[in-house]
This record gives structure tokens, C-alpha cells and sequence, in this order.
């Protein structure tokens, strides 16, 4: 297939965003009407009843993508089948909440259905125990199914807190993806990318503390989605190694498979529910849900980063490092739940001890009295594009400029509640990303002195963020919440990993990984600027009022 442009891949990923934020309301209303509410039980995180079947919003307006711009064929025609089936058992539940049998029984129709119409199947499963290629013969086609059945469960366990099956998702789909584009499957490709706008989406109202669930509908739909990409990818590209692909949904996999067959040794039903999961067992030990998501965030990152590095190695070497860093991370959590180290307050007696003094309450009542530091770099941040136009900038180049300030400046300054934040730091880092690249490219095309400039202007922001850090109670910046983490990742994934395989000119690919680095000190800056300034409106009013001004000018000009 021919090469998707990114302005494709960015008209795809926009409309899949767009249509699941208009949807998300719309299918949480209808879940109130049906009652499809959660109502709290003894394994449940949260408190309160809540609507579960947001998931619909997401397979909605990612089926709405595909059939625009994914080419009618056989396989579609099978995924698309199996994907209807699937959404159905999960509304169902949602609804109803039926059996574990009969959403098995679902399950097993959706994954047979996308077997046998697109005769798509796992022949082999490679040399993983450097005896030779393990041949499945006539048992391929009921190990995919069992396998496809498999992950839809694991993403549906993996749903019990806010945004994290949803971000394992993006992660492993940005992966799927990664290895989709390698062997220029533009379709898996398209399916990748429209599924990730369609959770971004939805994350905007699941982030936490959530307002919606995504239900069945959406766990085991995303469940489904994976496994289908699984299946395609090795059938179509045999020369990826199955152990790679399954290393970017391994955790999931683990987590499913341990928490089944301790029900299985206590004499339980492996479908039962309980507070077995990986993460329940991390808050179990203290950490908090915005912690454990990140946890599990990095966790899934890891092992995609894994799965790329040795993805040219025999299949035995890639066997091995799966098996070895399953078992590393589990025994890492049974050491820290004996020993109780997360839920232990640990304290530093000299750093208590400096508190006391005067030199540290000094600095500390200097560092409260001169909190407008903070908008100082955002006025320093934001300068080269007031000077633009003395640049000699061409109108289009300084109109976005204006564009990237005044949305900065309504970032920074907005009144946001608590649980938009994630959503608002995330967008901010985006924001900030976005201007500084524009600094940067200008700095190789013309103006040299603005790579300097921003490179200073982001040290004194990093010693800024450090001493607030250090002496002032500023320290939950440093923790960051689930969705900004998860942009965070997804862009160095894109920066790092992608781009060094494009052919892109190694100037400029030095000024992307720049910026991505030196943008994380001014969104700590600007965290801190939510935190002290988020209802000072004059900050908002004047600056905007000033950029649309000058863009007037510019435009006329």
C-alpha cells in the first residue's frame, strides 16, 4: 500500500477525537435510561453509581472511521462482524449483567466469526524453545480463537480503574501500530489510529475521578480490536516474531492468566470476580488509583520498548526476556507487598531538621510573596511570538504563533475542576510542545538566537520548578496524572522511536527531541501557575485581547 501522509494520519486520529467527544455524553445519557449503571459492590474502587456504557461512544465512532477511510474487503468485512458481535454481548452485560458463560459464549462468537471469515489464523508459533518451529496444524484455528478469547478477557479485567484500560490501549495500539507501519499495512494501521483518537476521546470524561465508565461494550471491544491486530499482523508478516507482538500485550495477558489460575487452586470459578487484579493489589499495598494507573502505564511502555529492541533477535532469546521480565515484575510486586515498603511513610531526619531553621522559612516565605515568577517565564516563554513580526515571519507562520499563545495563556489561566486537570496538563504539554517546536525549526531556518534563548529561558524554569519543589508544599506537581502521562509517552514514543526511523533530516530530528525535553520544565511552570493563579481572570482577558489584536493586524496586513 502507498505511504499514509501525516496530514492523513492527523485527519483520521482528529475526526475518531472529535466524534467520540460528541458521543460520550450522548450514550451516558442513554445508560442512565436503560440502566446501565454501576452501583458500587466489595471489589469496586469507586463510591458512587455511575453510567457504564461510555465504551459504546468508542466503538461507535471508531466504526464511524473505519467505514470512511478503511477499504471494503473480506478481512473488514470479518473484522467488522466479529466487532458488532462483540459491542452487542457487551451492551448486553452492561445492561443486564449476564453470566460469565454467556459474555464467554459472546466472546467465543465474535473471535470464531472473525476466524472463519477471514480465514486469518496463528500457523505457527516460531522457535521458542530453540528446538525448531513449533507448527500448530489443524489446532491453529481454535488457538487463535482461544487466544483472541484470551485478550478480550485480559483488557476486560484490566477495566476496574478510571482510564486504565483505555490507556493500556493507546499504548499497546501505538505499539501495534509501530509494527503495522514497519511492514506498510496502511490498514491495521488506520484501525490503530482511528481506535486511539476514539479513547482519547472518550478519556476525557474517564480520566480520573471518572464521570463514566466504558463498560463491556468498550473493554471488550478494545479487547477484541488488539487480538484481531495480533492475529493480522502475524498472518500477514510472518517475519515479526510472535513472542515481539505478544511482548506488547504481556502485562495484561500475565495479569489474566495469574489471577485465573489462583481462582482456578482456590476452587473458584476462573470468571469470578474478585480483588486479584494487579491493580487492586497495588492499592492494596497504598498507592493511590492516579498511581497505580502509572505504574501500569509504564509498565505496558516498558514492555512495547522491549518488544522493538529485540524484535531481530531468534525467538527463543525474545521468548526468554518475555518469561524473565513477567516473572521480574511479579516477583518485584510479591517483595514489595511483604514488605510493605509503598505503604511505609519513609521520612529524612536532616531534611525535617532543615525545615525548622530560619534560612529555609525565609526561602520559603520569598518564594510564596514572589509566586509571580511563575507567569515571568510564561511572559519570557511567549515573547518571540509578540516579536514575530519583527522577524519578518511570513503571516500564515505567525497567526499559528498567535494561535499557540493565546491557547497557552487560556490553558494556564482557565478555572478548571479537579478532575480535568489530567486532561488540562496533558493538552498543556501538547500546547507547549507545539509552540516551542515552532521556536526551534525557525531557530534552524533564520534565527539562530532562539534555540539559545529557549535552552536558558528552560534551566531557569527546571531551577524554578526545583526550589518550589524543595521549600515550598508544590510537590504533587511532580506526580504526573494518568492522561498526562500518557501524552507524555505516546509523543517521546513518536519523537524517539518513530521519527528515527523516517528519514528526517538529523538537524531537524535533533530539534523535535529537544523540544521534547526541555518542554517538561515549562509545563512544571505552568502547573504551578493552574495551582496559584488558575481563577486570576485579568491574566486571561488582557494577553488574549492583545494576541487577537495583533493577529487583526497581521491578517490586514
Amino acid at each position: 500500500m502507498a505511504e499514509m501522509s501525516v496530514e492523513f494520519i492527523g485527519l483520521i486520529l482528529s475526526l475518531a477525537i472529535f466524534l467520540s467527544l460528541l458521543l460520550v455524553p450522548i450514550t451516558s445519557s442513554v445508560a442512565q435510561k436503560v440502566g446501565a449503571i454501576d452501583i458500587p459492590k466489595l471489589r469496586s474502587v469507586h463510591t458512587t453509581p455511575k453510567p457504564r456504557m461510555g465504551g459504546l461512544a468508542i466503538s461507535i465512532s471508531f466504526v464511524i472511521i473505519c467505514l470512511i477511510f478503511f477499504p471494503l474487503n473480506i478481512f473488514f468485512i470479518a473484522f467488522l462482524t466479529g466487532l458488532i458481535a462483540i459491542v452487542i454481548t457487551g451492551a448486553v452485560d452492561d445492561i443486564m449483567e449476564i453470566s460469565p458463560s454467556w459474555k464467554f459464549l459472546g466472546q467465543f462468537i465474535s473471535a470464531t466469526l472473525f476466524v472463519y471469515l477471514s480465514d486469518m489464523q496463528i500457523e505457527h508459533i516460531g522457535n521458542i524453545l530453540s528446538i525448531g518451529d513449533i507448527q500448530l496444524g489443524k489446532a491453529s484455528m481454535f488457538f487463535t480463537i482461544f487466544l483472541l478469547v484470551g485478550i478480550i478477557n485480559a483488557l476486560n479485567f484490566a477495566d476496574g480503574l478510571d482510564s486504565l484500560a483505555g490507556g493500556i490501549s493507546v499504548i499497546a495500539l501505538a505499539f501495534l501500530g509501530y509494527f503495522a507501519w514497519s511492514v506498510n499495512h496502511d490498514g491495521l494501521m488506520i484501525i490503530a489510529i482511528s481506535l486511539i483518537g476514539a479513547i482519547i476521546g472518550f478519556l476525557r470524561h474517564n480520566s480520573y475521578p471518572t464521570r463514566v465508565f466504558m463498560g463491556d461494550s468498550g473493554s471488550m471491544m478494545l479487547g477484541y480490536v488488539l487480538g484481531v491486530m495480533f492475529v493480522s499482523l502475524n498472518h500477514t508478516a510472518p517475519q515479526l516474531p510472535l513472542s515481539a507482538l505478544a511482548m506488547i500485550i504481556a502485562l495484561p495477558l500475565f495479569d489474566t492468566l495469574s489471577v485465573m489460575a489462583g481462582r482456578i487452586f482456590s476452587k473458584n470459578n476462573p470468571f469470578l470476580s474478585d480483588r486479584r487484579h494487579l491493580h487492586h493489589r497495588l492499592i492494596d499495598i497504598g498507592l493511590s488509583q492516579p498511581a497505580v494507573v502509572s505504574v501500569i502505564y509504564l509498565a505496558m511502555f516498558a514492555f512495547g520498548l522491549l518488544a522493538i529492541m529485540l524484535q531481530s533477535k531468534p525467538d527463543w532469546v525474545i521468548f526468554l526476556s518475555l518469561v524473565s521480565a513477567g516473572l521480574l515484575m511479579f516477583s518485584w510486586f510479591l517483595f514489595v507487598r511483604k514488605t510493605g515498603i509503598c505503604s511505609k511513610k519513609w521520612t529524612i531526619p536532616y531534611f525535617d531538621k532543615l525545615r525548622q531553621s530560619d534560612v529555609y522559612k525565609l526561602m520559603a516565605h520569598w518564594l510564596e510573596r514572589w509566586h509571580s515568577i511563575g507567569i515571568t517565564i510564561l511572559v519570557a516563554l511567549l515573547l518571540p511570538v509578540l516579536l514575530a513580526p519583527l522577524f519578518g515571519l511570513s503571516g500564515s507562520k505567525v497567526l499559528m504563533l498567535y494561535g499557540l499563545a493565546g491557547l497557552l495563556v487560556f490553558f494556564s489561566f482557565r478555572t478548571r475542576r479537579a478532575a480535568d486537570l489530567s486532561i488540562l496538563h496533558g493538552t498543556l504539554y501538547l500546547n507547549i510542545f507545539a509552540l516551542i517546536l515552532v521556536y526551534n525549526l525557525s531557530a534552524l531556518a533564520q534565527f539562530s538566537w532562539l534555540h539559545e534563548y529557549i535552552n536558558g529561558l528552560s534551566v531557569i524554569a527546571c531551577l524554578w520548578v526545583m526550589l518550589k519543589l524543595v521549600f515550598t508544599e508544590c510537590k504533587e506537581i511532580i506526580f504526573l496524572s494518568d492522561f498526562e502521562l500518557l501524552v507524555l509517552l505516546i509523543i517521546g514514543f513518536v519523537v524517539f522511536i518513530v521519527m528515527g526511523d523516517l528519514q528526517v533530516s538529523p538537524m531537524v530530528l535533533q530539534a523535535v527531541q529537544n523540544t521534547f525535553l526541555i518542554s517538561i520544565p515549562f509545563m512544571m511552570v505552568m502547573k504551578i501557575n493552574i495551582r496559584t493563579h488558575g481563577q486570576d481572570r485579568l491574566y486571561i482577558f488582557l494577553p488574549i485581547v492583545a494576541l487577537v489584536i495583533m493577529a487583526t493586524r497581521v491578517s490586514l496586513a
